[in-house]
């Protein structure tokens, strides 16, 4: 998200929807409270993560509740929520917590840009965002001349806009923002935009009551060139220091996410889903849609094999953010690719599947 997070909405046939969780936008709390935490062995060292809190079991709350995973990492998790991956970031930065997940592009970019001291260590997942059009639109170049509406400033943003790019129809189609996810629904409902990108929650709803139909999703935006990645982010000082216990904490993050789609997926859902206030008849269904970055296809979004980190997809998609957000006004100039690179780092993920995190 993102980038937004989203709280969740229950829809009529019972669906559960998918917090964009790095989003720019302001998220659920959840009932939790503030923070939750889960330990391992007691050891001294606590992982501060600043996370999400909704109905969606991210992986860093599925390896904090779940005592099998956490006690594999040499300290204790403390989950914090946070409102929005801005915020977040500035959390960090302010020294609140050493790790965020769930951040996405317009963030992290940000933070880039401001030399934030903190490295992408983990491609988590991507966004769940769908284009939504009404039936008098029958074929992509039917959107000239029309509106439609997104999360205004969100990755989702930089999703659509790239998507209509590649359509040619970047000067033919107005893009409105909105202030929330409800907000651009209600404006389609309303017959005052033509197209809604919008989160997975409204998209169903706008599939099922206002005879939406889906053209494209935020995975297939991605595979086009503009991906936007959820991440893993830690701080310079405490991956120096730490750099063991930050291993441990990336090779249970790709255990989690791997279990959270494989046959095992109800009961460790379950287990983490006290830690955000949420049901697990809310959280199983809302963790399932998450578009989670395969653990074969990890190390591809940061380089090419025989390449640097330079000409991998996260550089690539970092550089288009960083000027969609300069267009938007957001920063004042586009990092450099050496500013980005900085920023980057694989080595987490290349120990993790050498050794299938053996540690």
């Amino acid at each position: 998200m993102r980038k937004t997070l989203l709280g969740i909405s229950l829809l009529t046939a019972g669906a559960v929807a998918l917090a964009a969780c790095g989003s720019d936008s302001s998220g659920s709390s959840g009932s939790a409270g503030s923070s939750a935490s889960a330990g391992s062995s007691g050891a001294s060292t606590t992982l501060g993560v600043g996370y999400f809190q909704s109905a969606t079991v991210g992986p860093e709350v599925l390896v904090a509740g779940n005592p099998d995973l956490a006690g594999k990492i040499d300290g204790k998790i403390k989950l914090t929520p946070i409102d929005s991956g801005v915020a977040g970031l500035a959390e960090l930065r302010g020294g609140a917590f050493p790790f965020v997940s769930g951040v996405g592009n317009p963030p992290v970019v940000g933070a880039i840009a401001n030399d934030t001291k903190f490295k992408v260590i983990y491609a988590e997942y991507f966004d769940a965002a769908q284009l939504i059009v009404g039936p008098d639109i029958k074929a992509n170049g039917d959107l000239a001349g029309k509106t439609v509406g997104d999360l205004q400033g969100s990755s989702e943003d930089f999703e659509i806009r790239g998507w209509l790019s590649k359509q040619g129809l970047t000067d033919k189609t107005k893009v409105v923002g909105f202030p929330s996810e409800a907000a651009v629904a209600a404006a389609f409902k309303a017959g005052r935009i033509d197209g809604a990108y919008v989160e997975i929650a409204q998209a169903l709803d706008l599939k099922a009551n206002n005879s939406g139909r889906q053209v494209v999703t935020a995975e297939e935006i991605a595979k086009l060139g503009f991906p936007s990645l959820n991440v893993l982010g830690v701080t310079d000082d405490f991956a120096a220091k730490n750099r063991p216990v930050v291993q441990q904490f990336v090779c249970q993050i790709m255990h989690a996410q791997a279990i959270s789609t494989g046959p095992q997926a109800d009961t460790y859902i379950t287990k983490a889903s006290g830690l955000t206030g949420s049901p697990a008849s809310q959280a199983i269904p809302a963790t399932k849609i998450i578009p989670f970055v395969p653990a074969s296809e990890e190390l591809s979004w940061f380089k090419k094999p025989g390449g640097t980190l330079a000409d991998g997809e996260i550089a690539k998609a970092y550089a288009l953010t960083g000027q969609f957000l300069k267009d938007q006004g957001r920063v004042t100039t586009v990092p450099t690719a050496a500013q980005i690179t900085a920023h980057l780092d694989s080595s987490y993920v290349e120990q993790a599947l050498k050794d299938n995190c053996a540690s």
